[in-house]
């Protein structure tokens, strides 16, 4: 492997979870035929019956073809990460395939996405093929039957196997009963990040344990500076820093794998978690309002401004991080909580967390199946995954990475992560959405003391406890 170059599935392999555009198909079987009885035409016939005869079926086989109409959606629309990257090669696709596809593609902001979606799952009426999560996201869609089982798709396809992905990057997107409903195409993982050069200017050294996370909150909260930017508005970023603490408790990793079968949450360990956040919430480690510093972009806001010495977030932010920024931030682990069993300086959060799926019925209509299959081949495509981690993206397909090309933050979360063990998040395990809802909602509630710990994990569970009959 030379200088610059990395393995995606290298990453992906250290832990226990977590292609070109094509012209494919050729020439139509209609379109055969018609040119073979131009040829016997040509050579059984003289005169000018015969010249006539050829010149008609000529002119049938070059007669324009109805081109077949589709719809993509997806939450990539301008404003996303990821517009600057994959909107310019979805011109190409589309261009490449003008004479014979006609693409409408809808994008939305994310939330307005998860509504549209749901809405039309209700209709039964999904666009062709759509970007979208896994998990319990895509329960509702699967129990109606609307999506392909992608194994239909990877028979059909010349150009994309299943065997080109990391294997358990599909586990986001296997249901209950076993078969696996979309593409993955994002692999992820989250970062603590620490500005070393506002510890150097406040005479600071980054934290390496609990006691002396305790006494850096408190002199940045002497000096006027948010210790740790981490807010809770939609559950974000609050979610996902849960999980990531998750992790340093022995059967941590193993709770969440089997959290889909066990419906459990309210575990020791959960509890574990939430009186750590508490307090730390009472160590005044974020923010004053965590709902109005909440979410991914707010939250890190206060990081990029230099109003805050720490953040948690994740490689789809990466976009929003300055060159400065990247250059003064250094990747560490956040100092092992005082009643965790397992270093977290080995562990980290990563997981499939993005893909794409398959409307079963516009897949088995035959007028659109082949220019399915073909969209399909771009979505999945090696140029597509390559040029997407750009955006801050690991790509779920084994395929190598350019390193000169990335954001240096980038290269700083692949080198980080070379040697750590990744651990799942409730994001993609929890088995309703429903209980991922409250979750949330409860988190913002509990970020600003409305609910104790314990008030926190019950509300949860009880949503598990309530589908579950």
């Amino acid at each position: 492997m030379r200088k610059g170059i990395y393995k995606a599935a290298a990453l992906i392999l250290a832990g226990t979870m977590c292609a070109g555009l094509t012209a494919c198909s050729g020439k139509t079987q209609e379109t055969k035929v018609q040119e073979t009885a131009v040829q016997d035409t040509k050579e059984a016939q003289t005169g000018e019956t015969g010249k006539e005869q050829a010149s008609e079926a000529g002119k049938e086989s070059a007669a324009p073809k109805k081109k077949v109409s589709l719809v993509l959606a997806t939450n990539w629309g301008e404003g996303d990460s990821k517009y600057n990257y994959f909107y310019p090669k979805f011109q190409e696709f589309q261009e490449a395939n003008s004479d014979t596809m006609d693409i409408t593609l809808e994008t939305y902001s994310t939330e307005d996405y998860k509504t549209k979606i749901k809405t039309q799952t209700a209709s039964g009426d999904l666009p062709d093929v759509f970007t979208y999560w896994g998990g319990a996201m895509m329960t509702d869609m699967v129990e109606a039957g609307l999506l392909l089982d992608v194994e239909e798709y990877f028979n059909a396809s010349d150009q994309v196997k299943r065997d080109g992905f990391e294997p358990t990057s599909f586990g986001y997107y296997t249901a209950s009963d076993g078969k696996t409903y979309g593409i993955p195409i994002e692999s992820t993982r989250g970062i603590f990040l620490a500005n070393k050069q506002l510890f150097e200017e406040n005479g600071l050294e980054i934290p390496k344990t609990w006691e002396e996370l305790l006494k850096t909150a408190k002199a940045f909260n002497e000096k006027g500076i948010i210790p740790i930017a981490i807010g809770s508005n939609g559950g974000t970023p609050s979610e996902f820093f849960f999980s990531e603490l998750y992790g340093q408790y022995d059967g941590a990793a193993k709770e969440l794998e089997e959290l889909a079968a066990t419906r459990t949450f309210n575990t020791e360990n959960a509890l574990k978690v939430a009186n750590n956040i508490k307090d730390m919430i009472d160590q005044k480690m974020f923010p004053a309002d965590t709902v109005a510093n909440g979410g991914w972009a707010a939250s890190l806001q206060l990081y990029t401004d230099r109003k805050a010495a720490m953040t948690y977030t994740y490689p789809w932010m990466f976009e929003s991080i300055p060159e400065e920024i990247q250059e003064a931030s250094e990747i560490v682990p956040l100092p092992m909580l005082p009643d965790a069993d397992i270093d977290p300086a080995g562990i980290m959060t990563g997981f499939t967390v993005y893909g794409f799926e398959i409307n079963k019925a516009s897949f088995e209509d035959a007028a659109k199946h082949d220019a399915m299959v073909k969209l399909c081949d771009f979505l999945a495509s090696d140029e597509l995954s390559a040029e997407l981690t750009k955006s801050g993206m690991i790509p779920a397909k084994n395929i190598e990475i350019d390193m000169d090309s990335q954001k240096l933050i980038f290269k700083k979360m692949m080198e980080y992560a070379q040697d750590k063990k990744l651990i799942s998040v409730h994001y993609t395990t929890m088995p309703d959405q429903d209980a991922v809802n409250m979750m949330d909602s409860s988190l913002d509630e509990f970020f600003i003391n409305a609910l104790t710990p314990q008030e926190l994990i019950d509300k949860v569970q009880a949503v598990l406890d309530k589908n579950n009959k």
